[in-house]
């Protein structure tokens, strides 16, 4: 697991990275650090292509320059960044630090205890990160990480899976030689759900629920059809209750 720091001043760096060392040790997991002094550095970090994925960004809120909530809306798009935790003093800033990649708040100075919680739950949602297997065109294998596939599409006695670009900015496409029913029967055990017809989609990367389905970071809206509205609506809303409730 790799850990990212940032905050500007350097006792406060240590605080968290001394109480995760503790919870790395009790469990043995292997994992490194990258420690950062401003929000400027964090972004630079993150808009290199050959920059390791981060799997958890510890973020003070107040720093001097960019700071915690402006740095988090330019990191949306930003693949180097898996997920946030804001580290901060101030509890009236905790709704401005919502958002998509945020999965928690700790106070000054940190706990052990919420420290561990944070670690836990990145450390369950990584293993529900399962890696997929898909046979294609003669006998070639696809393998590709669960959180990475935005959602399937019906080609005749084919279906296309569309999965995320390295930097999330697109999806592109490749073919399978099975039905999407069969591909239907085959992902049930996972996030993944029939909204239409020609469609499967991954509510992990679902935006918004509408008329049509808005994926995340991607211009495509897949349509919903009539028979699938309120099993879609209900699943979604049932995903993301579960969601927000393991990382409370």
């Amino acid at each position: 697991m790799r850990i990212g720091i940032c905050d500007d001043e350097k006792h406060a760096r240590m605080e968290v990275r001394k109480r995760c060392e503790l919870y790395f040790n009790e469990n043995k997991i292997e994992h490194d650090y990258i420690e950062f002094e401003s929000g400027e550095a964090v972004l630079a970090y993150s808009a290199k292509q050959d920059s390791a994925s981060i799997d958890l960004l510890f973020l003070d809120v107040e720093m001097e320059g960019l700071d915690g909530i402006r740095l988090k809306e330019q990191l949306l798009r930003q693949r180097a960044i898996e997920r946030i935790v804001f580290v901060t003093s101030h509890k009236d800033k905790v709704f401005d630090a919502f958002g998509q990649k945020t999965i928690g708040f700790i106070s000054k100075p940190p706990t052990y205890e919420r420290i561990e919680k944070m670690l836990t739950i990145v450390r369950e949602e990584k293993l529900e990160n399962v890696e997929l297997v898909f046979d294609g065109y003669k006998g070639k294998q696809h393998h590709i990480r669960l959180e990475e596939i935005a959602y399937f599409k019906a080609d005749g006695s084919y279906t296309e899976i569309f999965s995320y670009t390295p930097d999330k900015t697109r999806a592109e496409c490749f073919v399978i030689s099975k039905k999407i029913g069969e591909v239907e029967q085959s992902m049930k055990v996972y996030s993944v759900l029939r909204v239409h017809k020609s469609f499967l989609v991954n509510l992990a990367n679902v935006a918004s629920v509408g008329e049509e389905i808005k994926v995340r970071d991607l211009e495509e809206k897949i349509p919903i059809g009539r028979k699938y509205k309120e099993q879609v609506k209900r699943a979604y809303t049932t995903y993301i209750s579960d969601k927000v409730r393991k990382r409370i």
